[in-house]
């Protein structure tokens, strides 16, 4: 477990149980260990299940990489292990995958949409995010300096999917004055649109692109 993992996972991120309803059943499927497999529990990702996941891809994006993050965020959310969702009839995976992706896509700023450049943006979420020995749950965001947009261009420049989504972390980050810990328990669909926000004052139009690409 590596330090981003151990950050997202030492206490296990909060879901709402409302939240749980993408259910997607298959024929059983046993595991090397006994273990019997049938439903795919899907729920909206966190940040950092979907950071994770990303790295999956690497520099250079190809069909092949994209479609093992997109396994390996179904793994994460679900908990399923590589070897039984290697064995899902293939559509039931789409399916799957999909409905976890929908979360951020659905929160996205389109690329033909205006971005909002308020003055600020408020975020409430419910239920709270347990991080670093307390509660977070209301962000306020406001237009990031030269110095954000400073850190965000480096991390960005290294041209990696997760390194774009490692940008919009930094950013939200120092603006907010949220701890990293936490942002990376937000759900993909809240943080969506507070980096859209804060990335609008300087990116007209959708620059990274969803994190979760189409099947």
């Amino acid at each position: 477990m590596d330090d981003l993992e151990q950050e997202l996972y030492g206490d296990r991120c909060q879901q709402d149980e409302d939240d749980q309803e993408g259910d997607f059943y298959t024929p059983v499927i046993t595991t090397k260990d006994g273990r019997k497999w049938e439903l795919l529990l899907c729920r909206e990702p966190s940040v950092g299940e979907c950071l994770l996941a990303t790295r999956a891809i690497g520099k250079r994006p190809t069909l092949e990489t994209v479609y093992a993050s997109q396994i390996a965020l179904l793994c994460r959310v679900t908990d399923w292990p590589q070897a039984a969702a290697d064995q899902l009839p293939s559509r039931t995976l789409d399916a799957a995958v999909a409905y976890i992706s929908h979360f951020e896509e659905d929160a996205r700023r389109k690329p033909d949409e205006e971005p909002d450049c308020q003055e600020t943006f408020y975020l409430t979420l419910t239920p709270a995010i347990a991080a670093v020995n307390r509660e977070w749950q209301e962000m306020s965001l406001r237009e990031p300096t030269v110095a954000e947009r400073r850190r965000f261009k480096t991390q960005e420049q290294r041209g990696s999917m997760a390194d774009f989504l490692e940008a919009e972390i930094t950013l939200v980050t120092d603006v907010s004055g949220w701890q990293k810990a936490a942002v990376l328990k937000m759900p993909i669909s809240k943080f969506a649109r507070a980096a859209d926000y804060l990335t609008g004052f300087f990116i007209a139009g959708q620059k990274t692109g969803n994190v979760s690409l189409p099947i």
